[in-house]
């Protein structure tokens, strides 16, 4: 293919602020670098609300297919079932960057494989998203001609699922924002001034925050100074704090920062004696290589994509081991820890781009 390749990328998710969480910041960082490359032309799948602020990730407004304005709900199906059609063959490649590919499309396909967390803890997710995506996801995973699974430990997972699909998968690692490496720190007042834990994601079951609360309540004994800071999104579904999380809260020792910006997310990772990712299951763990990215000493579960990613590089302990998780925060609190130098060189997002392309552009469709 001598001209640039024609690439929709379907982005019906993000917000018109292009703020959210990991699969959003995802998908923005991806359009940026895709737009820079001379080998891509390309065009974003939005909301209606969406398509004018996000219009400058392709360039301009002519770049952007704006889907039908339908309730929150009913948008799984408008993507798999209805757009097919509508996109013909005007693309040479459609990528799906959360669960779903357009059924029929006469184009190359890509689908991001984020996690199998759909089919492997179905109970985390609400009865609405369980009855209307898993089928969908499914369809779409065995349609699409190229898979690109952001850790090993997900194409493991992947393939547990389907061997059949081994030929299709790439692994293509995720990277830190750039933006969030760029920005101005800006001092977290509730934690300021305090040694304190980080902890970073949503309070669902699989991210184990019940264990760290538990640690966290052995740990006050020996440090009442020290404080826990729970940083993310609100709460999309079940909740798992464990039993001493409203007496924390109370007392002091464990404070929620909800919707933080970049500059206040990277004072707590540049600041934080320490920072936590007790998760029971990731695809890729976000959160450990932004605190690596930016120098925070890291502790992470056993989880496969945590130990994936951060290696050498951090502490690594059984996700139920509550003594295990309190004797580890209190040697980071009393100094038994040097703080990483500097940090570490961070992956680029013109690295993801660069390895999507040649995963996408190198089989041909139908394989």
């Amino acid at each position: 293919m001598t001209r640039p390749a024609r690439w929709l990328l379907m982005a019906g998710h993000v917000p018109p602020d292009a703020r959210g969480g990991g699969i959003v910041r995802y998908t923005v960082e991806l359009a940026r670098a895709l737009h820079r490359r001379d080998d891509v032309e390309l065009h974003l799948l939005t909301s209606p609300e969406a398509a004018g602020p996000l219009a400058e990730l392709a360039g301009s407004e002519e770049r952007v297919v704006v889907l039908p304005k339908v309730p929150d709900p009913a948008l799984p199906s408008v993507e798999r079932y209805l757009m097919g059609r509508r996109l013909g063959a005007h693309f040479d490649v459609v990528q799906g960057a959360k669960h779903l590919l357009p059924r029929g499309v006469a184009a190359r396909t890509a689908l991001t494989v984020h996690d199998m967390l759909l089919f492997d803890r179905p109970a985390d997710f609400p009865l609405p998203k369980r009855v209307l995506l898993r089928q969908p996801y499914a369809a779409s995973l065995r349609q699409a001609d190229a898979l690109l699974c952001v850790s090993a430990a997900t194409r493991d997972r992947l393939v547990g699922w389907s061997p059949a699909l081994v030929g299709r998968i790439s692994v293509v690692h995720s990277a830190t924002s750039p933006r969030l490496l760029a920005t101005v720190p800006s001092p977290a007042a509730a934690v300021a001034g305090r040694p304190f834990a980080l902890v970073v994601g949503d309070p669902s079951p699989r991210k184990n925050l019940s264990v760290v609360v538990s640690a966290w309540h052995r740990v006050v004994q020996q440090r009442p100074d020290a404080v826990l800071a729970l940083v993310g999104p609100p709460a999309w579904g079940a909740e798992a704090y464990g039993p001493h999380h409203a007496e924390l809260v109370a007392s002091g020792h464990v404070v929620q920062l909800i919707g933080v910006d970049d500059g206040t997310l990277r004072w707590c990772y540049e600041n934080a004696t320490v920072v936590l990712a007790p998760s029971l299951a990731e695809g890729f763990g976000l959160p450990a290589v932004e605190a690596l990215d930016l120098g925070a000493p890291l502790v992470t579960s056993l989880d496969p994509a945590l130990v994936e990613v951060s290696g050498d590089a951090a502490d690594h302990l059984p996700a139920g081991d509550v003594s295990g998780w309190a004797e580890t925060i209190l040697r980071h609190l009393s100094g038994g820890v040097v703080r990483t130098a500097a940090p570490r060189r961070p992956r680029s997002w013109d690295d993801v781009a660069a390895e999507t392309v040649e995963a996408v552009l190198r089989r041909p469709a139908g394989q």
